[in-house]
């Protein structure tokens, strides 16, 4: 439905008409007619109804209740046949009628919605939209129209309802960052220069740093919203789809026009990983403008995360919530290093907890200008503390006072074996954010996020690898 019409006028309800003019014009004739509508609206969608039923239930002559019934099956809006029965011991022929599939779209047109039954409907749209879906395709062949358009305003409308039908609901966390559709494979060995190699499909998930924080959150019993940006196209589907699916408030994402980001997640049989991040332009990938920000959903929060987020837009996010009391995380990933110590200043002066990982410090010591000896020398440009993550050697935290080292219990190594690293850092911010709303020191909420993380590395994916919150207390128990 175009943007223009008053969607709170509008009943979009599509009635199909044969081809023939002749039979459109019987049709017509019906539907201007009252003996028409009253024959329409008593006769059941997909069983037979009786001629002398209808004679005796109308309060219209016998001769013009059957002159219509001829019409409709004129048109071929009605099928009719005869029925043999037996009725006090002789035989009678008995006529009947029922909906053409054509006479089944006037039948429900006139029907209350409460008179059909809930399989029906379902049955019924699913062929409304094969009736519908093999006329764009002739339509489009014919006039040289863009199908894929077609399948981008079906994904948008889809995904724009599924957002604007969220109920709202007050969130402990706010977590800005992207979404992205992770595709594993399984390569022997990266090839050389225009070498082709064989890389076996693991399949596709929903991922993405920032959704994944969310998701971690909800999974801890951490109410959570998300803000970013999902793209019209099928993973974008999935994508919010899953977001929803684990019970983080979708109402302040943002449906962009263009593809939805999409991350390549490669490994070899010794467990070396490669990603790539595939993406173009007009790729869905950050908020773009403090217009598309419901700046009132950030008064309930206690803590704002701000993940991958344009470098144009996080700081004003950054300062907004600083400003209202919040604790502000930023963990924006290794691509957002490039813009060195200088640019990012704008965003760590608002920031409480700075986190980054070894290769964002590597990345970040050689794009910034200032000089970085230490994880500890951008403490100056704002943030309270600084955590380097390190793997499965654990993690190292910088403050004004000290510098402490957090190496990964033994025990814990030992439990839980490594499958797939691929969430665990969002699993440990995750676990971070809820060890401080339980009031913790930084401390104890990195030993409480070092379990978490632990967990999700001895599973595969992401999502479904998070731990919740019993299982994290049931581990740092034993």
């Amino acid at each position: 439905m175009k943007q223009s019409l008053n969607e709170e006028r509008v009943w979009p309800y599509i009635l199909p008409f044969p081809l023939d003019p002749s039979k459109r014009e019987l049709i017509w004739n019906i539907l201007q007619s009252r003996v028409g509508l009253k024959i329409l609206g008593e006769m059941v969608v997909d069983k037979k109804t009786y001629q002398h039923d209808l004679i005796e239930k109308l309060p219209y002559s016998n001769k013009s209740v059957i002159k219509y019934l001829k019409k409709m099956v004129q048109a071929v809006v009605l099928e009719q046949g005869m029925e043999e029965k037996t009725e006090r011991g002789r035989t009678v022929w008995l006529k009947w009628y029922k909906p053409t599939s054509l006479g089944r779209w006037l039948v429900l047109f006139l029907k209350p919605p409460r008179e059909v039954s809930q399989d029906l409907k379902k049955t019924i749209i699913e062929e409304l939209f094969n009736l519908y879906s093999s006329s764009i395709v002739e339509a489009a062949q014919r006039y040289g129209l863009d199908i894929e358009s077609f399948h981008r305003n079906l994904d948008r409308e889809y995904l724009t309802e599924l957002v604007r039908r969220q109920p709202l609901q007050k969130s402990e966390v706010a977590v800005f960052g992207s979404t992205a559709l992770d595709t594993y494979g399984h390569l022997k060995r990266l090839p050389t220069s225009d070498e082709l190699v064989y890389v076996e499909g693991r399949g596709s998930i929903p991922g993405g740093m920032g959704a994944n924080v969310a998701i971690a959150l909800s999974k801890l019993n951490v109410s959570a919203s998300f803000f970013g940006k999902i793209g019209s196209d099928s993973a974008g589907r999935m994508l919010l789809e899953n977001l929803n699916k684990n019970n983080v408030d979708v109402s302040n994402v943002k449906i962009a026009e263009g593809d939805s980001l999409k991350t390549l997640i490669l490994e070899d049989d010794k467990n070396h990983r490669w990603l790539f991040t595939i993406g173009s332009p007009q790729s869905a990938i950050s908020l773009t403008s403090p217009d598309e920000i419901n700046w009132k959903a950030l008064e309930q929060p206690k803590i704002v995360y701000v993940g991958e987020v344009f470098t144009e837009i996080a700081p004003i996010i950054a300062d907004y919530a600083h400003a209202k009391g919040k604790l502000v995380i930023y963990r924006p990933g290794e691509p957002y290093m490039k813009y060195g110590v200088e640019i990012l200043r704008k965003i760590l002066e608002h920031t409480t907890i700075f986190i980054l990982n070894k290769p964002s410090w590597r990345e970040l010591t050689s794009a910034s200008t200032q000089k970085l000896q230490t994880p500890a020398d951008l403490l100056k440009n704002g943030p309270d503390h600084i955590i380097l993550t390190k793997g499965d050697t654990g993690c190292e935290v910088f403050s004004q006072t000290k510098h402490q080292e957090f190496p990964i219990a033994a025990t814990l190594q030992s439990k839980f074996n490594r499958v797939d690293p691929t969430g665990a850092g969002d699993s440990f911010a995750a676990a971070l954010i809820k060890g401080l709303l339980r009031n913790w020191s930084v401390q104890k909420s990195i030993s409480y996020a070092q379990v978490a993380a632990a967990i999700t590395c001895s599973r595969q994916g992401t999502s479904q690898a998070f731990p919740t919150e019993e299982e994290v207390d049931a581990a740092r128990s034993a």
